[in-house]
């Protein structure tokens, strides 16, 4: 799988990262689809506090919370693999996470007036759903689309990047720049799957 803008090297050493207290939680009995619902509420949670303004409270949450979309497989595999309807979930659970990370920008874009945040954010909620849309799509007609600049982790750390530099910064400038790059990425991401699709369907005469 392409991990776009984050290179191979950092996702594979996340992972290996993860593995010991993965195995940890299975240990205690912690399943992966308990992990994968833990951090749809924390990331909820840390969404609800940026759009409230509170970037530092945010982004702690925030970091365990996404952390959760990573470590979840990291239980499943410890556990001996996943299951299909631990598939479904996750995967459902993921949309709403997305969903939730881009109406924290969306509602502080309203709420201050800023129309440039506002559509950046918008942008970012469309692109956030096509991305996968697309890639499950073309997997139903067998084929491959987990291509693009930048998949959902790329996205999510470059966001994360946006929300850091405001804690520290106190400038909600920065967090703003981050949106509307991970907006732009998305949209770039969804328009690169789409071609690939496309290109693949021609190219079989579908």
């Amino acid at each position: 799988m392409s991990h776009g803008v984050v290179p191979e090297g950092a996702a594979r050493a996340t992972r290996g990262g993860l593995a010991p207290i993965a195995r940890a939680l299975v240990g205690i009995g912690v399943s992966a689809n308990a992990v994968t619902v833990a951090g749809l509420v924390l990331t909820v949670a840390g969404s609800w506090l940026l759009a409230s303004g509170q970037p530092f409270a945010a982004l702690v949450v925030l970091l365990i919370g996404t952390l959760g979309d990573t470590l979840d497989g990291a239980v499943a595999r410890a556990s001996g693999g996943g299951t299909k309807a631990g598939e479904v979930l996750d995967s459902t659970l993921d949309r709403v996470s997305d969903a939730a990370l881009a109406s924290a920008p969306l509602v502080l874009g309203a709420r201050q007036g800023d129309p440039v945040l506002f559509a950046g954010a918008l942008v970012l909620l469309v692109g956030s759903f096509l991305v996968p849309y697309i890639r499950a799509k073309a997997e139903i007609l067998d084929l491959s689309a987990s291509v693009g600049l930048a998949p959902r982790e790329a996205r999510i750390a470059i966001y994360l990047i946006g929300v850091a530099a405001w804690a520290l910064s106190g400038s909600e400038g920065s967090f703003a720049v981050a949106v509307l790059i991970t907006a732009l990425l998305a949209a770039i991401t969804s328009v690169q799957r789409l071609i690939h699709v496309m290109s693949a369907l021609n190219e079989r005469g579908s």
